[in-house]
C-alpha cells in the first residue's frame, strides 16, 4: 500500500470539491512526503484546503502512534540502537517551537532504562540544573546517560553553554561511576553530537 493510500484510508473522505486520493495525494506534495504530512504544526494544517478539525486530529494520532511504537521498540530492544533513538528525538522535536530537555538513562547493558522529558522551556531557552540530572539519574541507578535538548527553528549546532554543560556533566558523571555517552541537539539541520562534534542525522 502506498503512502496516500494508507493517508486516503485514514481520511476516509475528501473535503471542498477533491476526492480523497486527490486530496491525500496532494498533501504528500506539498508537504515532501509522510513524514512531513505528520510532523506538520495544526496552524499549518488548517490552511490547506479540505483538512478540517477531525483530518488534523487523525494526522496528529498516527504521529503520536508512531512515536509510541518507536519507544516501545527502545525498550524491547536488549541493546540500545543510537540511530532508533536519535531519529524519534528528530521526529518528537523537530516542531516543536519551545526548547525540551531529555534524559535518556540506560543499565550496565545499555539497554534503556527511561526516556523522560525532564523540561519544557520558555519559547527561548530551558532552565535544567545539573543537580536535578544527577538526583534522577543517581535514582535510576544508571550506568550510561544521553541527554538531549532542540533549538527551536535554528541550527543544530550547539552553543558554548550547550558544550560547557556536556562537559560539566560528563565531569560530575564520572566521579560517580556514570558515564555520560552524548549530547544531542536537534535543529532544522539535523541532530548534532556534542561527543563526535557533527551531524548524525540530518533533515
Amino acid at each position: 500500500m502506498q503512502d496516500w493510500e494508507l493517508i486516503a484510508v485514514l481520511f476516509g473522505s475528501g473535503g471542498r470539491g477533491r476526492d480523497v486520493e486527490t486530496l491525500s495525494k496532494e498533501l504528500l506534495v506539498q508537504f515532501s512526503g509522510i513524514l512531513g504530512l505528520i510532523n506538520a504544526p495544526a496552524s499549518l494544517l488548517e490552511k490547506q484546503k479540505g483538512i478540517g478539525k477531525a483530518k488534523i486530529a487523525t494526522l496528529f494520532a498516527l504521529r503520536e502512534l508512531c512515536h509510541r511504537v518507536k519507544l516501545k521498540n527502545l525498550f524491547l530492544n536488549p541493546v540500545l540502537k543510537l540511530e532508533s533513538l536519535i531519529e524519534l528525538l528528530h521526529l518528537k522535536l523537530i516542531k516543536e517551537v519551545r526548547e525540551c530537555f531529555y534524559l535518556i538513562t540506560l543499565d550496565s547493558d545499555k539497554s534503556l532504562i527511561n526516556f523522560e522529558l525532564l523540561a519544557r522551556g520558555s519559547l527561548d531557552e530551558v532552565g535544567v540544573h545539573s543537580r536535578e540530572i544527577v538526583k534522577q539519574i543517581l535514582d535510576e541507578a544508571a550506568k550510561y546517560v544521553i541527554i538531549a535538548h532542540n533549538h527551536p527553528r535554528q541550527s543544530c549546532e550547539p552553543s558554548s553553554s550547550d558544550y560547557l554543560l556536556f562537559y560539566q556533566l560528563q565531569n560530575l558523571l564520572s566521579q560517580l561511576d556514570v558515564i555520560l555517552l552524548d549530547h544531542l541537539v536537534i535543529g532544522k539541520e539535523g541532530v548534532f553530537s556534542c561527543s563526535d562534534k557533527k551531524i548524525l542525522l540530518k533533515s
